[in-house]
């Protein structure tokens, strides 16, 4: 009986966990969606009450799979891996971490939501939070899939821009807030459970009761970060309603529309690869290359329902600064890709 118990603690989370990722990547490849997100002519039927009840519930019916995939994700690096590890491998003090991090990330094709759990995951074992929050920014701006997009879509220009720019900019968010006194601040909070926590790692825990721990702190991320993600996913709904493209379109051009494009991002929030149709879109409206450079970086980095969930794990001083980093960052990139490239796609 005690054995049955323990091996149906250990399925639950597998089974989750094979099933969610099963059909994430069934998702991805077949490009099956059940529903479309409303367009904006629908968005403004349903009226201001139904509006984002709508919304959310079209973003978790399309996102819920990735979003159970990234919490049980969590949970195992929580729960599973080594502390050592990543208190070696994954340390603020190391400066072969961020790159590290940075080349690891964009092998996740998720967008900056569901990297949130993730993050969370890596905090919880012991990660360096600079380490943490370069991983928690490459991902959604510079992931395999949304770079093979925006070359296929776009132009190789603005893919291999776009590459390289999320990549440093990530790189120099995490290694100024490990400088910080609100980032280290917060390294120790997490290091000081992570120290009691391998120090008993030397104890024999049965791997079933291990596999349990973690759905349960999957469970604990859930509650704490998920209803934050869906409020700031019920806020973007009034933005994509109201705030049609082809009015912005207008100002996506010069110096202006460079800033202009870094900022946008923050609450047009855009799931993942949808960035780069909404740019394919825009710039046949008159959008310049660096804006749409600068979109795609500081957009994927800093949704507002991301850093609504990211400020639940590491607080709002650090989730402002990294945002500040990332916009001042994708505006770089932009000027720089007009003085270097021009208008080229």
């Amino acid at each position: 009986m005690k054995n049955t118990k323990c091996f149906l603690k250990a399925s639950a989370p597998l089974i989750l966990f094979v099933l969610s990722l099963g059909y994430f990547v069934y998702a991805k490849v077949t490009g099956f969606t059940p529903f479309k997100f409303p367009t904006i002519n629908e968005m403004k039927a349903y009226g201001p009450f139904l509006l984002p009840l709508i919304y959310v519930t079209v973003y978790l019916i399309r996102a819920g799979a990735a979003l159970v995939f990234a919490f049980l994700l969590a949970g195992f690096i929580g729960e599973l891996v080594p502390k050592q590890v990543m208190l070696n491998y994954l340390s603020s003090s190391r400066k072969s971490s961020y790159i590290l991090a940075a080349l690891i990330s964009p092998l996740l094709t998720v967008c900056s939501c569901v990297m949130i759990p993730i993050f969370a995951g890596l905090v919880y074992a012991g990660a360096g939070v600079g380490p943490a929050t370069s991983f928690l920014l490459t991902a959604p701006a510079a992931n395999i899939l949304a770079i093979v997009f925006t070359l296929d879509i776009i132009g190789w220009r603005i893919a291999l821009a776009r590459m390289l720019a999320a990549v440093g900019v990530a790189v120099l968010a995490g290694a100024i807030i490990a400088k910080t006194p609100w980032g280290r601040a917060i390294e120790e909070k997490y290091r000081r459970t992570s120290r009691v926590q391998a120090r008993v790692e030397g104890v024999k825990i049965p791997l079933c009761e291990r596999l349990w721990a973690s759905f349960k702190l999957s469970g604990y991320l859930a509650k704490t970060i998920l209803p934050y993600v869906l409020l700031g996913v019920g806020i973007v709904s009034y933005v994509q309603a109201y705030l049609p493209p082809s009015i912005v379109a207008a100002y996506l051009s010069g110096n202006i529309g460079i800033m202009l494009g870094a900022i946008i991002g923050v609450p047009m929030y855009t799931p993942t690869l949808v960035e780069v149709i909404l740019v394919d879109a825009l710039r046949h409206l008159g959008m310049s290359p660096a804006a749409a450079l600068a979109f795609l970086i500081g957009g994927p980095m800093t949704s507002i329902p991301s850093m609504m969930g990211a400020s639940r794990i590491v607080g709002w001083k650090v989730v402002l600064t990294y945002a500040i980093i990332a916009v001042v960052g994708a505006m770089a990139a932009g000027f720089l890709y007009e003085v270097f490239v021009g208008n080229a796609w």
